[in-house]
């Protein structure tokens, strides 16, 4: 398996203001993780993963050291994505995922 791009993973920790209002803060677990980025059609995603969300379209590839965990996200350049589900192999992890909502 290839690694060939660059990706951070991030986790979120949500504090609370002065009001109790929520306050969601993403931190980088790892930055530097090396994954692979596949396009997911929502036929494989269904066929294979059992998921029937158009809205999943890629997934990643990590080794199996990833700190990727669902309610999660990854940054790769401009691109943001919420990790739907961790599917964890002998050998790697698959990450799928779908684009954030800003």
């Amino acid at each position: 398996m290839l690694l060939d791009i660059s990706v951070t993973v991030q986790n979120k920790t949500v504090t609370y203001d002065a009001e109790g209002m929520a306050v969601v803060v993403w931190t980088a677990s790892q930055t530097t993780e090396l994954s692979n980025k596949l396009p997911l059609s929502g036929e494989i995603a269904f066929k294979e993963y059992g998921i029937s969300d158009a809205g999943i379209t890629n997934l990643f590839f990590f080794k199996t050291s990833t700190t990727a965990q669902e309610g999660g996200r990854i940054v790769y350049g401009s691109e943001i994505y919420d990790i739907y589900r961790v599917e964890k192999y002998p050998n790697h992890y698959e990450v799928i995922v779908r684009p954030a909502v800003s």
